[in-house]
Formats: structure tokens, sequence, C-alpha cells
């Protein structure tokens, strides 16, 4: 027998969904991760040039897509009118994102790393410092502690990716 659309889905498959979701992102980064190493790729060391400017401007448009997204998706932080299922929903899939988000602007400072000198320190610097702000965002969220506002992070973000876009 189908469930109607009138009523509400059940908290604890959601949950359970949920819990899937996340695991499955997981093993999709590890197994991401495995493929690079055993490609001979170290993400942690530093790559050619063309090599790093490829997969810099590869990276930046990942994050600026996946920015975007967050942005035009007006995800509300706090639960307000919104019944609690839906709102934890919302929630769990933008802190998805965002941690998504602050494994891009890793990887886009280690990009950068490889480029340095060729481009400038600020950029570099300001990869970092993009990438930590994520990370207090990240943790502030999961402590429902005050941190960084959602907009400001993803007007660093977007700005982050600009300034790529224009430098190399």
């Amino acid at each position: 027998m189908s469930e109607s659309s009138s009523e509400s889905p059940d908290s604890a498959a959601v949950l359970e969904s949920m819990t899937l979701l996340a695991t499955l992102s997981t093993a999709a980064t590890v197994h991401e991760s495995v493929a690079q190493r055993r490609a001979g790729r170290d993400p942690s060391a530093q790559e050619p040039a063309g090599q790093a400017a490829a997969r810099l401007r590869n990276t930046a448009d990942t994050l600026m897509d996946l920015l975007m997204e967050m942005a035009l998706s007006r995800v509300p932080l706090e639960q307000r009118d919104e019944e609690p299922l839906p709102h934890a929903v919302r929630h769990f899939d933008l802190l998805l994102k965002m941690r998504r988000a602050e494994r891009l602007t890793q990887a886009a400072h280690q990009h950068l790393l490889s480029l340095y000198p060729d481009v400038s320190e600020e950029l570099v610097e300001e990869a970092r410092r993009t990438h930590d702000e994520i990370e207090r965002f990240l943790r502030a969220a999961l402590a429902e502690a005050d941190g960084p506002h959602l907009s400001d992070v993803l007007e660093h973000g977007m700005s982050l990716v600009v300034w790529i876009r224009h430098e190399v």
C-alpha cells in the first residue's frame, strides 16, 4: 500500500537515508583519493605548473558551481516555522555541500602552492583563509555555536574563485 503525499515520512527512514548518503559521500571521497594515489598522484606533492593550473581551473569551476548552488538554495540555518524533519534534511544537505567546498578549497590551495611564485602570495593566503573560514563555519554549525555567517562564507568563496580565474 502506498503512502499518500499528505503523510509525512517516517523520521527513522529519513535518518537512515541521511546516514546512507553521508556514508556514500565519504566512500566516494576515499575512492577518489585512493584512485589518485594508485595513479601515482600525491595530492600533497608539488605538481608541474601546467598540470596544477589545469586542475586549479577545474577545481575553481566546481567550487563556484557548488557555492552558487548553496547560495541559490537559500537554506535557512535557523528553524523558524519549519517542521523539524524538513529543516534537518536541508541543514544536512548544506553541511554535506559545505564539507565538499572545504575539500575543494583545500585542493585549490594545494594547486596554488604548486604554482607559487607564479601566482601572488596574497592569492595563496586567501585560499588558506577561505578554507579556514569554511572549517570554522562547519565546526560552529555542528556545535550550534556562533561562527561565520553562511552569506559571508559563500561570498568569500566566490571571491576566491573570481580571483583565481583572473590570476591563473
